[in-house]
């Protein structure tokens, strides 16, 4: 088995850069913010390789939790910063492979798929995206 060690990528997806775009050219007055970071198992192929996501991608392969997420953090002026803790308990035995930032209207912002990371059962697991301009 050859396993890609190139392990992240991430896209934005084309319903996110639309709609900065309406934002920029003043079509819209308001961008729905992130609410949610959403997390999946279906980021890698059947031989471990992590798989490009598709900027028309509307939802995850294959998702199995979403959490909601607090105030943003800015570590350079152009990164919005978003840091979720998978309670202990949940998604237990799960092998979490891809990831998305979510708006408050449900629409995927951004997504990034990765080498798959086992969640163990008792232990949280803290994971950090950040949304780059």
């Amino acid at each position: 088995m050859e396993n890609n060690m190139e392990s992240i990528t991430t896209v934005i997806t084309t319903a996110r850069r639309t709609a900065l775009c309406r934002v920029t050219s003043g079509a819209v007055s308001a961008l729905s913010p992130v609410a949610y970071v959403a997390f999946g198992s279906g980021g890698t192929d059947a031989e471990g390789n992590v798989l490009a996501p598709s900027p028309d991608q509307t939802s995850l392969h294959q998702e199995v939790g979403r959490y909601p997420v607090g105030e943003a953090a800015y570590p350079i002026p152009t990164t919005a910063r978003y840091t979720i803790t998978i309670p202990p308990d949940d998604l237990a035995g799960t092998n979490i492979s891809e990831a998305a930032l979510v708006d408050a209207d449900g629409v995927l912002c951004a997504i990034r798929n990765m080498l798959p990371k086992g969640k163990d059962a008792g232990v949280s697991f803290t994971f950090t995206f950040d949304d780059e301009f």
